[in-house]
């Protein structure tokens, strides 16, 4: 895909994805700061107060905030269909979610009531705000492409995950009888499955052939694989919920859902070979580790299968392979990529004088010796949260390698904004 292709006219102002990106890698840091005061090893008992409020810092404060700010980028410039009122839309999602998360993680870890019954209207809001509005922008589309139809399904799923993880805050805030693992494991279902993987394969249709040059994803795989990755979800989340229903084929559909998962990381690892520039590129080996963690999670998954008697600890480390390898790979991966992209793309509205100041070229915006730093970071974080709920000492290595993963990605989020910001003032400043 040639940038030539996107929609830039209809590009949000820069302050709408950016507010969501700058504020995402304190959860990071603040995840790890609650795992760093838990008694003992926080990752030995991963339905720990402590270990649940870390889990909802990553996956909604740092993934859901990296990702609902990105969305707001995509729709208008990939899709082609603004977002209604943009600027309200981002405050009435940002403002509210901040706020759930730090009431519902609070909650959590204190056994606070009234928090998990403050967070779970106010998430409710800002997904609710932004449901409708990407839906809205959605439906008002022309275009009719397999990305479109990946954003949809996700956004579908993450409506879904919202309604389940609502009425568990709920349940849990007024001690409601309720199936709280069957309820838990579709929110999960939906939240990982569909939200982060769909989301993840729809912005990978556009990201990878554009900016790390490869081929296109095959017509076969795009045309099929988002929608067969839903279904399974459904039926999944449909069987979960079932008072009773057959082993074997519960069994079934999650191979069959992670045969699907692992399509997608084989295709996508074979496309980065095949790219056009084989330079060395940091944000494109965060991809490739996310992809090889894809299927390490689809690994662990099986082998629970086959195990079931190692089935609880084999899907605790599938969880974090796919959340802590996966997701974080390509959500940091992606925000290297976009914030530099984002900052060149608006300089250059500036017409004539921003030619004359001279603005920055995407290399330049974020160091990319700095990307390499936190690649290796990661790559070191990753296997210490893998070891670490059978070792102690493990534990001790992913809790400050996930705090500076959130200290680095700050500083190079606010690198690209602070050359924005100088770039702007030199243009604004310019006589022509």
């Amino acid at each position: 895909m040639k940038i030539a292709s996107l929609s830039t006219e209809q590009a949000p102002p820069i302050s709408v994805p950016l507010r969501f990106f700058a504020i995402a890698p304190a959860f990071l840091a603040l995840a790890a700061l609650l795992l760093a005061i838990a008694d003992g090893n926080p990752f030995a008992n991963l339905h720990a107060p402590s270990q649940i409020a870390a889990t909802h810092y990553v996956t909604l404060g740092f993934m859901a905030m990296v990702m609902v700010g990105a969305v707001q980028q995509l729709l208008p410039v990939v899709i082609g269909s603004p977002m209604p009122a943009p600027r309200l839309v981002a405050w009435f999602t940002f403002l509210p979610l901040i706020a759930g998360v730090l009431a519902l993680s609070t909650g959590f870890m204190l056994g606070r009531t009234e928090l998990l019954d403050l967070s779970w209207p106010l998430l409710g809001l800002a997904f609710l705000v932004f449901i409708a509005a990407s839906l809205t922008s959605l439906a008002q589309a022309a275009a009719q492409n397999v990305t479109k139809t990946a954003l949809m399904l996700s956004i579908v799923s993450l409506a879904g995950a919202v309604a389940f993880g609502m009425l568990l805050a709920r349940g849990y805030a007024a001690s409601s009888p309720l199936p709280y693992a069957k309820l838990a494991a579709a929110h999960i279902s939906l939240a990982l499955g569909g939200w982060v993987l769909l989301l993840s394969i729809g912005v990978s249709y556009q990201v990878v052939p554009m900016f790390q040059l490869t081929p296109n994803y095959p017509k076969w795989l795009t045309t099929g694989l988002a929608p067969a990755i839903f279904a399974t979800l459904l039926l999944h989340v449909a069987l979960l919920l079932a008072e009773s229903s057959q082993h074997w084929l519960v069994v079934i559909v999650e191979v069959s859902f992670w045969a699907l998962a692992c399509c997608f990381a084989v295709v996508t690892l074979r496309l980065q070979n095949q790219r056009r520039r084989r330079v060395a590129d940091a944000t494109l080996s965060f991809f490739r580790l996310g992809m090889f963690s894809l299927l390490l999670a689809a690994a662990f998954s099986l082998a629970a299968l086959i195990l079931p008697s190692a089935g609880e600890q084999l899907r605790t480390l599938s969880a974090l392979a796919f959340i802590m390898g996966f997701a974080l790979s390509l959500i940091q991966g992606m925000l290297y990529k976009i914030v530099p992209f984002l900052v060149w793309f608006h300089l250059f509205r500036g017409g004539a004088k921003a030619i004359k100041v001279g603005v920055p070229n995407m290399k330049e915006i974020i160091p990319e010796a700095w990307m390499w730093r936190h690649l290796w970071l990661q790559g070191g974080t990753l296997p210490a949260a893998l070891l670490a709920s059978q070792w102690d000492a493990a534990a001790w290595v992913a809790i400050p390698g996930l705090l500076l993963q959130g200290v680095l990605l700050s500083y190079g989020v606010f690198t690209g904004i602070t050359v924005y910001r100088l770039t702007l003032k030199r243009i604004e400043q310019a006589e022509i």
